[in-house]
């Protein structure tokens, strides 16, 4: 048997960059990433590398899905670390705004998962990353919580759709953690905040775990706790 397939989905910057320098640096995986930073891709797939999809055009995820399936009849593991922040006074929100923002951080995974799982077989893993504003509420966060709760009610569904495939579905609540996010947002200290590179190490081993054995939903914060 060869390396295992896994797709880090928002592997730019951030929880995904690190996640994919981590999988990569494991002979036993063949990990590759997407996000609008990557490279295009080609006939043949070059592991660790982060291609180019950008995750707010449908177009673009229904090309790159269709390319991809034609390389990989099978993928063991997707991980969804792709979202970004929109932190404002709901008075201040515009329409296009969050029509961009819960394309990126809730539609894109959806349809993802839509087009990529039937490539995945007992034992696979469906990794969906959401937030502690997945589990409670922010102020000046209302979209952001809006998509993290979404996703994390979309894993919910999805779990119940394939675990009689074996397919494993965790989701995984993530505390304070020090990426680019946090860029220009003020009250907030960096070196309280989990590094990206030590999230990716927790992240890493969801995978490893027997087939049998499902982490069904994870709540990690940093020791000072919700910040």
């Amino acid at each position: 048997m060869g390396p295992k397939n896994i797709l880090v989905v928002g592997a730019g910057s951030g929880i995904g960059r690190s996640l994919l320098e981590k999988l990569n640096a494991n002979p036993e995986y063949f990990p590759i990433g997407i996000s609008r930073r990557g490279v295009p891709l080609e006939e043949n797939l070059e592991r660790g590398l982060n291609y180019l999809c950008d995750l707010g055009e449908q177009n673009r995820i229904l090309e790159f899905t269709s390319s991809l399936l034609k390389i990989w009849k099978e993928i063991h593991a997707i991980y969804f670390a792709s979202g970004d922040g929109l932190f404002l006074k709901i008075e201040d929100l515009e329409w296009e705004d969050l029509q961009k923002h819960l394309t990126l951080n809730l539609s894109a995974p959806i349809l993802l998962t839509s087009k990529l799982l039937a490539s995945m077989k007992n034992g696979s893993l469906l990794c969906y990353i959401s937030s502690t504003a997945g589990k409670l509420g922010f102020p000046e966060s209302s979209p952001y919580c809006a998509s993290k709760h979404g996703l994390a009610g979309f894993a919910k569904a999805i779990r119940e759709e394939v675990k009689d495939r074996g397919i494993r579905v965790t989701t995984v609540y993530a505390g304070a953690i020090d990426t680019p996010i946090w860029d220009g947002r003020e009250g907030f200290k960096r070196e309280d905040m989990i590094p990206a590179k030590d999230a990716a190490v927790f992240l890493e081993s969801l995978y490893s775990f027997p087939a049998s054995f499902n982490q069904d939903e994870i709540l990690f914060l940093p020791p000072k706790g919700v910040l």
